[in-house]
């Protein structure tokens, strides 16, 4: 199976299956750097100019707005290969877990790249992959998937998913809302029991052995600020305490948040990493070190 985007060109292999660039991946890597339309570690799809109404181009001088287009494709630049003959579900659940390791969204060939979408390492995680994090990191995810129902698997990938493309949502509430579902996916796959939304995030803390962000602490038997920012935002369409755009939260759910659902994610994949105890509001680039 192909599959892309990625500039790095690691190539290695697992127990029963195989990630390499492909052949033609300098060329591609060369046409990227050519003709792509990028910013701050994100590319964008082909411009394409929106139509105007009859009557639009009668009362306005100007020509319609220049856009990127919503919905593109990209030339893969890896293929993964299975000495076990595994499944096309199984090589695409590997696909999106190794893009969860890179901290990228990584789709099959021939899959639509949904608007911006991150090309530079790390931006969707903060952690860098070191060499044996590759082999070791995606065992793991390997191990799951084999392990794993049916319904845990897709599950898992449901969370994957979720964490890494709603990363390029342009608001922060849009950002918030889905993380938030990443933690209620995660919830519902770890098997644990809470007697309230606010108890939730406690509950996976505990399970998984993770420091509780201050945000997600109970401040009444239950309510915390995470799940009032969640029921403002789901109920009342409001965030910040005012409607969406009026104001913004003092917490910053968008590193922290984000922090908290990737060690979740690591944690019910099996891996094993240091950066399970780093601290909630870490805000430095880290490795992931993970053991074997």
């Amino acid at each position: 199976m192909k599959f892309g985007f990625l500039i790095d060109p690691k190539s290695f292999e697992c127990d029963g299956f195989k990630i390499a660039p492909v052949i033609e991946f300098d060329s591609v890597l060369n046409n990227f750097y050519k003709t792509t339309s990028v910013s701050k570690g994100w590319f964008y799809g082909p411009k394409i100019e929106l139509v105007q109404s009859f009557r639009e181009k009668e009362d306005f001088a100007l020509n319609p707005p220049i856009v990127h287009e919503s919905f593109f494709h990209m030339s893969p630049t890896h293929r993964m290969t299975s000495t076990e003959n595994y499944s096309d579900d199984h090589l695409k659940f590997l696909t999106l877990g190794y893009g969860f390791l890179q901290g990228l969204y990584l789709t099959p060939e021939n899959y639509s790249y949904l608007g911006r979408t991150a090309f530079k390492p790390t931006t969707l995680n903060g952690l860098l992959l070191g060499d044996s994090d590759y082999i070791n990191g995606m065992e793991c995810i390997n191990r799951f998937y084999i392990n794993s129902n049916e319904e845990n698997r897709n599950q898992m990938f449901a969370c994957i998913h979720w964490y890494l493309i709603s990363q390029s949502y342009e608001f922060a509430w849009d950002r918030f809302d889905a993380q938030y579902k990443v933690l209620d996916g995660i919830y519902k796959l770890s098997g644990t029991k809470a007697d309230s939304h606010a108890a939730r995030p406690i509950a996976l803390s505990e399970k998984y052995n993770l420091e509780l962000p201050l945000w997600a602490k109970l401040i009444t038997k239950k309510e915390s600020k995470l799940s009032k920012q969640r029921n403002e935002l789901f109920h009342e369409a409001k965030y910040g305490g005012y409607p969406i755009g009026y104001s913004y939260p003092e917490e910053n759910y968008n590193l922290e948040f984000r922090s908290f659902n990737t060690k979740l994610i690591a944690a019910a994949l099996g891996i094993n990493t240091p950066y399970l105890q780093a601290e909630p509001k870490n805000r430095i680039l880290g490795m992931w070190n993970i053991k074997s």
